[in-house]
């Protein structure tokens, strides 16, 4: 998730763990620490909606984004290229 100042932190789902959540790049300040209650607030709501983790990112993001796999590697490239 990005904000003016920069990524705030990454959504992610596991369909075989039944999960999803946010998870901070950095929780040293206010307002990435209420960006993360914020995004957790929406992912449980879906989930008593009954969504599957990957259809709460998809209703949570633009909806740009297929879901998919993506090796951790290749997530921690993505990331330190922003």
């Amino acid at each position: 998730m990005l904000d003016g100042h920069g990524v705030l932190g990454y959504l992610w789902a596991s369909a075989a763990e039944n999960a999803a959540s946010f998870e901070p790049k950095d929780v040293g300040d206010d307002e990435t620490y209420h960006a993360g209650l914020h995004w957790l607030d929406l992912l449980h709501t879906a989930h008593e909606q009954g969504l599957a983790p990957s259809e709460a990112l998809q209703q949570l993001t633009d909806g740009d984004h297929a879901p998919g796999r993506m090796r951790l590697g290749a997530l921690r490239e993505l990331a330190a290229d922003l």
